[in-house]
């Protein structure tokens, strides 16, 4: 039985492929230290800010939010100077007699292996 060909569908042309028509870019997940260093390419001087940002895929006013950002730090950290040295670190009490115990055994082996070692000395001389 001969197939009529206007009963066997005609293979479609593929489709065309999806375009974003969204105008808004896909935005990189941007560590702080590249933040900072845009900031910072941002303001030298004569820079081209524009291209800059887009580079990166931000607006002007992202820049504006870095640079409110970047002060409010630098206030913050003049205005509390930290101490200098090691942070202090809250130790329980049971960790704390634990180590003083230790060193407690430790100095009185050390102690008695000083004695031996003088008893030693004697002996020999």
């Amino acid at each position: 039985m001969p197939l009529k060909s206007s009963i066997i569908p005609k293979r479609r042309l593929p489709l065309e492929p999806i375009v974003n028509t969204n105008r808004k870019k896909e935005r990189l997940k941007l560590t702080p230290e590249q933040i900072f260093n845009i900031y910072l390419e941002c303001n030298a001087p004569e820079a081209p800010v524009k291209t800059i940002l887009e580079r990166y895929g931000l607006r002007p006013w992202d820049l504006i939010a870095i640079r409110k950002k970047v002060k409010a730090a630098a206030l913050d950290a003049l205005a509390h100077p930290g101490k200098r040295g090691r942070k202090r670190h809250a130790i329980p009490v049971e960790q704390y007699h634990q180590v003083s115990k230790e060193l407690d055994e430790t100095k009185d082996a050390l102690a008695a292996v000083g004695h031996e070692l003088s008893l030693l000395k004697k002996r020999t001389s």
